[in-house]
């Protein structure tokens, strides 16, 4: 697997030819929490892609619903075969999370964590 790095403000880079690509296990994680930073309707060809975050983070009793789109967000990467030890909380807006990874690329675990409050204030 192949996806374009990130540089440290999240941003693609470019003008660096190949090096400009994360490889196999790094590239899983990366590829996870670049689709956990979708919103839902946010990009024109990709219109169903990502979390309905204002729905999510600002109506009640919405928790279990985010944590499956996370799980199934998560769990449709290319190269990911099982997610396991999920935990999340929701206090107030402020919605957490980190799980586990077994992906094809190595025999480690990739340990993800999400935090909401990273992607924008709501």
């Amino acid at each position: 697997m192949k996806v374009r790095n990130l540089d440290k403000n999240g941003d693609w880079t470019f003008g660096q030819s190949t090096s400009n690509y994360a490889r196999n296990a790094y590239a899983v994680a990366l590829d996870i929490k670049m689709k956990l930073r979708e919103w839902y309707g946010d990009c024109f060809f990709a219109l169903q892609n990502g979390i309905p975050y204002p729905i999510r983070l600002g109506s009640h009793n919405q928790k279990n619903l985010m944590d499956t789109d996370i799980y199934n967000i998560a769990a449709s990467v290319t190269g990911v075969i099982r997610i396991f030890n999920f935990k999340s909380s929701l206090i107030g807006r402020v919605y957490q999370c980190s799980f586990n990874v077994y992906q094809q690329y190595s025999t480690e675990t990739l340990n993800i964590e999400f935090d909401a409050q990273d992607i924008n204030n709501f």
